[in-house]
């Protein structure tokens, strides 16, 4: 079962109502004190659980002046209501744990122990009640602390996988950074210079010659040709990283136990506290209104010793959250061993019971875990007793906080363990997410301008001996198409790239006639969100791309337009053979677009119509 911050956060609340329902309890019968003290009490007692409320659940505001309001609560009451206060110290003492550092806050929790138990021995006589005073506030005390520890505890938990799952986000792009500078980038970056130095030689042959017709130098071959490779190169690295992006997992990294023992030790051994805490509230009971002779005092310390045991052995934290062997069993002798002691002594034996109840909760079912509570309640209400320790609804109390000091114990080391590993997946999700829009990003971005290259620089090659001038224009178009595909390099693991529809209109234009194939566009809409014309731009690159690569158009139409709030971009070409991608590669760049289309809310659709192959991209404004 998870258990996630709000949940043990109710649980803590639960045992601060808890709390109130014993004192309540206790106040309400009339041995403890007049009519107006009670009311008194009773109204300082809900003040405080108020106060303390605040402290434990709503992040500690202010802890200093919180913790002074509580010690006036706690020690404040005394001079009015005497000795009906108390016990109520425990509250100031767990506020004390919470709110300073160790050890000074151990030290400060024993000094309000000592204050509360010596302003009780000024208004009571009886040792037995004195001792019972002080021994309730300590689990009292504790019980609260390791409540809010563990809530504390498992939100840090949840926020400290948060930030692991980012900074594998961050580190999983790094590696990518590294694998595309040293790939892609750096053939880029020679392709850029080898352009400038291409246009530079070709500018100045014509008058070197005198003619308009430019040689074909060898080194003007060569440098075209260099171009050319490396542009397919990096063509073939950009399409290895989007397959490796997109279908690798990231391999899952070493588990992170360190936290498990730590909470476990926590657990353990503030459960073992509360076990002796409840044992020396019985032992006083048991001299208070028992008194049992040698033998009733030796079976009474068994029944308490084999009541401890077996607690700690199925109603404890493990430390790999298994459930121990035959705990069935082992509950069932713990419930009948107690049965036993309170049919020989009331319900002087019952305190460990309200433990047992909490067992049977993390050991059992839902359902046969909250019958196990209901009917413990029930039987408390039941059972007829005529030496009453205090009215009812204080021991009913004392199951409900008993139980879910127990129950929170016994889960802590699950709850990180669950934790651990489930930001353990949603980490390796997000790196996943992550390089899922970097290969789309390579692939849409990257592979339109690498292809771009290819093209030009062919074309270039192979016009410059019968159209020296045309073969000029390819390559000064190849400078602008290379430094923008660089600089794409750069943003991909970047946040997303903005791109221009008007400029990959131009652009579109530009690659479409190196290819043979003449474009006409019909723009008719207004200016588009940033979003909107991020994609739609994505969209015709990806379609001017596939023009190029997988058909053999020679008439390619954009048309754009607006209705009904929504902008829709077709892109048609004559060339009725194209497939989306060739056969080792194919839908992965229809696929991203669609993918991107329904991230914004819209559609994409792809398909022959009549003697065209249509290209649909719908997008809310």
């Amino acid at each position: 079962m998870e258990l996630k911050p709000q949940v043990v956060r109710a649980l803590v609340a639960v045992a601060l109502l808890a709390l109130l329902g014993a004192r309540l309890g206790q106040l309400v019968h009339p041995n403890a004190g007049s009519l107006p003290h009670r009311v008194i009490a009773i109204s300082l007692v809900v003040a405080l659980i108020a106060v303390h409320s605040l402290l434990v659940l709503r992040e500690r505001p202010r802890p200093g002046l919180l913790v002074a309001v509580e010690a006036v609560l706690t020690f404040g009451p005394f001079l009015v209501v005497g000795g009906t206060w108390g016990p109520i110290a425990g509250v100031l003492g767990s506020a004390v744990l919470l709110t300073l550092a160790a050890p000074a806050s151990w030290l400060l929790f024993a000094l309000v122990m000592v204050a509360d138990t010596g302003i009780s021995c000024l208004y009571l006589q009886d040792a037995a009640v004195i001792v019972a005073r002080t021994v309730t506030d300590l689990n009292v005390g504790l019980s609260l602390f390791a409540l809010v520890v563990l809530a504390d505890r498992v939100s840090l938990a949840s926020a400290q996988r948060r930030q692991l799952a980012a900074l594998a986000v961050a580190r999983d792009r790094l590696d990518t950074v590294d694998r595309l500078g040293e790939t892609i980038g750096t053939d880029l970056s020679a392709i850029v210079g080898s352009v400038r130095s291409l246009g530079a030689a070709m500018t100045a042959s014509p008058e070197a010659t005198g003619t308009s017709q430019v040689r074909r130098p060898d080194e003007i071959w060569t440098g075209l040709t260099e171009v050319v490779r490396r542009a397919r190169r990096s063509l073939a690295a950009a399409r290895e990283i989007a397959d490796t992006h997109r279908l690798t997992l990231p391999a899952s990294g070493p588990a992170e136990s360190a936290p498990v023992p730590v909470m476990f030790r926590f657990a353990w051994w503030t459960l073992l506290l509360i076990v002796v805490d409840y044992t020396a509230i019985t032992l006083v009971n048991l001299v208070e209104y028992r008194s049992p002779d040698t033998v009733g005092w030796a079976v009474a310390v068994a029944v308490l010793i084999v009541s401890g045991g077996l607690q700690l052995y199925h109603g404890a934290p493990r430390r790999d959250s298994s459930s121990p062997r035959a705990w069935p069993w082992t509950l069932s002798a713990h419930a009948l061993v107690l049965a036993t002691g309170v049919t020989l002594y009331g319900l002087a034996l019952i305190p460990p019971g309200f433990l047992v109840v909490g067992a049977a909760m993390v050991r059992m079912r839902p359902r046969r875990s909250l019958a196990v509570g209901g009917l413990s309640l029930l039987g408390l209400v039941l059972i007829p007793d005529p030496d009453y320790i205090t009215s009812r609804l204080y021991w009913l109390s004392g199951v409900v906080m008993g139980a879910a000091l127990v129950y929170s114990l016994c889960r802590l080391p699950e709850v990180t363990r669950h934790l651990n590993e489930t930001r353990d997946r949603l980490a390796r999700m997000a790196v996943r997410q992550a390089r899922l829009r970097v290969a789309r990003d390579v692939h849409d971005l990257l592979g339109s301008g690498l292809s771009a290259i290819v093209l030009k620089g062919e074309l270039a090659a192979r016009l410059l001996e019968s159209a020296p001038d045309r073969a000029h224009r390819e390559v000064r178009e190849l400078l602008p198409i290379a430094q923008r595909t660089l600089g794409e390099v750069r943003a991909i693991t970047g946040p997303p790239t903005r791109l221009i529809f008007t400029d990959e209109l131009a652009a579109a234009r530009s690659l479409l006639e190196a290819a043979g194939v003449r474009l006409s566009a019909e723009v008719a809409a207004p200016l588009l969100p940033a979003d909107a014309d991020t994609l739609l731009a994505t969209v015709l690159r990806e379609a001017a791309t596939n023009v190029v690569r997988h058909s053999r158009a020679e008439l390619a139409r954009v048309e754009i337009a607006q209705q009904d709030g929504m902008v829709t971009l077709r892109v048609s070409n004559d060339g009725v053979e194209q497939r989306p991608e060739s056969s080792s590669r194919r839908g992965t760049g229809l696929d991203n677009l669609a993918a991107r289309a329904v991230e914004a809310g819209g559609r994409l659709m792809a398909g022959l119509e009549g003697d065209l192959f249509v290209l649909t991209a719908e997008v809310p404004l």
